[in-house]
């Protein structure tokens, strides 16, 4: 096979004949040196799945304590009370889901309410982007969370790549969630015995690379047609092992959680993969879509963990749904619903802690858009994976999502879920020790997304210092003050939002 063909057949050649440098999503100098196993700081698993097109949050968890406003606002495609799944009397789900309900009471499904981001963007590619990369919504970042998180675990890519692929993505179109400075960090395949047919059969022709600005990259190819198979006999070695025995459904999703599954149980230590089920941007027609769309979700879920349980993985895997936005409130005129903002997100596993996180979305205080607003950041959701299922130290945790975000109690090995309740109302509590010499703790809660502030005031109502100055989720908070460069006396703090103020005293004693 001559280079053009063997370039255009891995992906390199762009349509315009120019070279991107990059085989199957990994940078061909990766493959200069021999692969390594490069240990992992840990076994544990995540599959990620894409809701492409913007779940209708609203059919697919539905509050029965809000039924006829539920209702009015959809008087077409509501689902019928009677058909309702119930998990308490409050909420229900789709009547597609009922896979998700031997999930839930086997305390194996975990739903958190009400997930977005303050000012939510209603463009499928930008909130893509946003999910994707966990950016704020005016922020824009070229890397992939999942990217930053395999470069904390393989920090000697791509100089020592290791033995099994960092990532792999069940689709022909790389992701933006395994982009890197480095490159992607995933394979992309559909099907692992075609990725294997294709790379055992490359050959590389022996004309010496041209003296221009691919001339260095080029050099390597000879040695990537070798050093490529072995991910290839590795991918196909670990399938040919899995044999899931679950039955999956035959179209959609569950092709893709088949393979997954058929990986993990042969062996492949892939700490994270990405499915997508296409279809979620229901402007009509919504009732049957939806219908198809989530009971091949919950089937494709319910077959793949017991796969995991079967075969001894169940402890080790979580999965997590997500989609780029909910779906407005009220339907349009072509039975369906529009662009949203905040939705459900289903995490499942073994050492998820089933239950309800958050509570329904309330349908009589929408934003302006008439849209529901959020009540947990999502970017909560990557740093309680990150923390609680990856084991991953809280300055690293920053270093990949750029912010301190409060986890939540969603993993069994959460080591803050006695931290975690929501907060009914806005609080400030009286600061402890109090008197103190120098340090001491303020406590808040805030019941909903606010920015908050929170300051330190002398007895003559100097501003001291600002200890807080920023957005925060709702929650619950604490704030180390240190007065050591103070004089003993009387201070007051004051926490404000544009819902609450109140101020209480502290005393200083040296």
């Amino acid at each position: 096979m001559k280079r053009r063909e063997f370039l255009k057949n891995f992906g390199v050649i762009s349509t315009a004949g120019t070279v991107s440098l990059t085989l199957g999503g990994i940078p061909i100098k990766a493959f200069a040196k021999p692969f390594l196993n490069i240990n992992n700081k840990t076994d544990k698993i995540l599959v990620l799945i894409q809701l492409k097109g913007g779940n209708d949050g609203i059919n697919t968890v539905i509050p029965l304590d809000q039924y006829s406003l539920y209702a009015n606002n959809r008087p077409s495609i509501k689902i019928e009370e009677s058909q309702i799944i119930k998990l308490n009397n409050a909420t229900g789900l789709h009547p597609a889901l009922q896979q998700f309900l031997i999930l839930f009471n086997e305390g194996k499904l975990n739903l958190v309410q009400n997930v977005g981001y303050q000012n939510p963007n209603r463009s499928h590619f930008r909130a893509t982007d946003i999910w994707l990369t966990a950016s704020d919504s005016n922020q824009f970042l070229y890397d992939g969370w999942a990217a930053r998180y395999l470069l904390k675990q393989f920090p000697s890519f791509p100089d020592l790549p290791p033995a099994h692929p960092m990532g792999i993505q069940i689709s022909s179109v790389p992701s933006a969630l395994f982009d890197s400075d480095k490159g992607s960090l995933a394979l992309n395949f559909s099907d692992p015995n075609s990725f294997y047919t294709l790379v055992n059969g490359m050959k590389v022709d022996n004309d010496p690379p041209p003296s221009n600005i691919a001339g260095d990259e080029l050099k390597f190819l000879k040695e990537v047609a070798t050093l490529s198979i072995q991910y290839a006999n590795i991918i196909k070695e670990k399938a040919d092992k899995g044999n899931p025995t679950s039955i999956y459904p035959s179209t959609r999703l569950g092709p893709q959680l088949k393979i997954v599954a058929d990986l993990i149980l042969g062996g492949l230590e892939t700490p994270v993969y990405l499915t997508q089920l296409d279809g979620f941007d229901t402007h009509s027609n919504q009732l049957t879509t939806h219908q198809t769309l989530l009971q091949n979700l919950a089937d494709s879920i319910l077959a793949f963990q017991r796969d995991m349980e079967k075969g001894g993985f169940a402890d080790k895997v979580i999965i997590m749904t997500f989609s780029e936005f909910g779906r407005r409130v009220k339907e349009n005129a072509s039975l369906g619903t529009d662009h949203g903002a905040a939705l459900p997100v289903f995490i499942i596993g073994n050492k998820v802690n089933g239950g309800i996180i958050g509570a329904n979305s309330n349908l009589s205080n929408l934003d302006s858009n008439g849209d529901i607003k959020f009540l947990f950041d999502y970017r909560q959701i990557y740093a309680t994976i990150l923390k609680d299922h990856f084991i991953m130290p809280s300055n690293e945790i920053k270093g990949i999502l750029f912010n301190d975000f409060s986890v939540l109690p969603i993993i069994k090995a959460s080591t803050e879920i006695s931290d975690f309740s929501l907060p009914d109302d806005f609080m400030l509590y009286q600061n402890f020790p109090n008197p103190f010499n120098p340090i001491t703790t303020i406590k808040f809660s805030l019941s909903s997304p606010t920015f908050a502030t929170l300051k330190v005031y002398d007895i003559l109502g100097n501003e001291v210092t600002t200890l807080l100055n920023e957005f925060k989720n709702a929650g619950n908070f604490s704030i180390t003050f240190d007065a050591s460069n103070l004089s003993s006396g009387t201070y007051f703090y004051t926490l404000k939002t544009k819902e609450f103020t109140n101020t209480k005293k502290m005393i200083l004693i040296k």
